[in-house]
């Protein structure tokens, strides 16, 4: 009898515990409400691309090691972020039909304001993106160097490689 009392009153005070815990989450869900405003800011994506005077061709290049062929005439050009709002900024290759040189043979190197950010074989880009700048504030500017080399490893002479630089800008969710 007695161990039938104690779990009773146990039963009770479990179910009790449960439905204050409840009611109280209850209590602040509907009365405890986040007093913070929020902010959205939208606006058109609008950037401004620049290039250099180089284009992206190699025609007959000797193949050489990565430390050599960071030291080729780089293409250059800038992006500019003309919107109101941050974006992404995606450095993209278009491949020129008339290359005939097997991608993973071709080389790159991108620098970002002088600081080399990536180094990688043209056959690994991924949606045509070489790089992608993150968070690029309103009027911020960035100016960009590509190199490109045949690799080291490659053997066959009399291949080409064309290629245009594309810039694209892709809206970011900014939360302060």
């Amino acid at each position: 009898m007695e161990s039938n009392k104690k779990k009773i009153i146990f039963l009770v005070l479990t179910i009790v515990m449960c439905l204050g815990v409840s009611l109280g989450a209850i209590y602040f869900i509907y009365h405890k409400k986040d007093t913070r405003d929020n902010e959205i800011t939208s606006g058109l994506i609008s950037i401004d691309f620049k290039e250099g005077s180089n284009n992206i061709n190699l025609v007959n290049a000797v193949p050489v090691i990565d430390d050599v062929g960071l030291t080729n005439s780089p293409y250059e050009f800038s992006i500019t972020n003309t919107s109101s709002v941050p974006i992404n900024a995606k450095i993209g290759l278009v491949i020129d039909s008339t290359t005939t040189i097997p991608l993973g043979a071709v080389r790159y190197g991108i620098y970002i304001n002088d600081e080399l950010v990536e180094k990688n074989n043209v056959s690994n880009i991924i949606d045509n993106t070489l790089y992608t700048y993150l968070n690029m504030s309103s009027n911020a500017s960035v100016n960009c160097k590509l190199v490109f080399w045949v690799d080291y490893y490659y053997t066959k002479s009399g291949e080409v490689f064309n290629a245009k630089v594309k810039a694209t800008g892709e809206s970011v969710d900014y939360i302060e």
